[in-house]
């Protein structure tokens, strides 16, 4: 009887979660740009999803140029890029982008992970029109009012240019599937 031949395939792929975050986050703006129904929960789920991948971006960096990888999770995502633009001669200006924005992710990542109240009193004189027109408006604590299309959008690209910066100061080998998703693999047949 005729066996069909058999073959070991292997693949494999280091898995970086800033991958997945990214994109969740990029379909999320999608979505708030095309419509307003749900914009808030898109552009919330977008910047949330961005804050998290700022860490997950710069600990696959770190796994691959950090000689003290233990030494570097134990810091504060701050204190990663920090470490990593020094350790990779990366000009950080505070001052510039995506710094700017980078430091305004970290601030919104860290009321969003220890939200306190925030009483809120808003007063206004209105003609008579107005009343209809503003019925239903409520008053926005700072956070609320952080969570737009446009800061969606800016700290995504702020994200993406911090990746382009580590990983374009990376060595060809050390940024293998962390700047784009990649996996490789081998099929051989397999002796019995």
């Amino acid at each position: 009887m005729n066996k069909p031949q058999l073959f070991r395939k292997v693949e494999e792929r280091t898995f970086f979660a800033h991958h997945m975050l990214l994109h969740a986050a990029e379909l999320e703006i999608e979505e708030a740009e095309a419509t307003e129904r749900g914009r808030f929960n898109k552009c919330l789920a977008a910047m949330v999803m961005t804050a998290l991948a700022v860490e997950g971006l710069v600990n696959a960096v770190g796994f691959r140029v950090a000689t003290d990888y233990p030494a570097f999770e134990r810091l504060r995502p701050h204190e990663k890029i920090a470490f990593l633009a020094e350790k990779l001669q990366i000009t950080r200006d505070e001052a510039k982008e995506p710094w700017m924005t980078l430091q305004f992710l970290g601030g919104f990542r860290n009321d969003v992970a220890h939200p306190k109240p925030e009483p809120l009193v808003r007063e206004r004189v209105l003609p008579e029109v107005g009343l209809t027109k503003t019925a239903f408006d409520i008053p926005l604590s700072a956070l609320e009012r952080e969570i737009t299309v446009g800061n969606a959008k800016r700290v995504y690209t702020a994200v993406r240019k911090l990746k382009d910066l580590l990983t374009d100061a990376m060595t060809e080998d050390a940024r293998f599937g962390i700047h784009a998703d990649m996996w490789h693999g081998s099929t051989s047949p397999h002796e019995i």
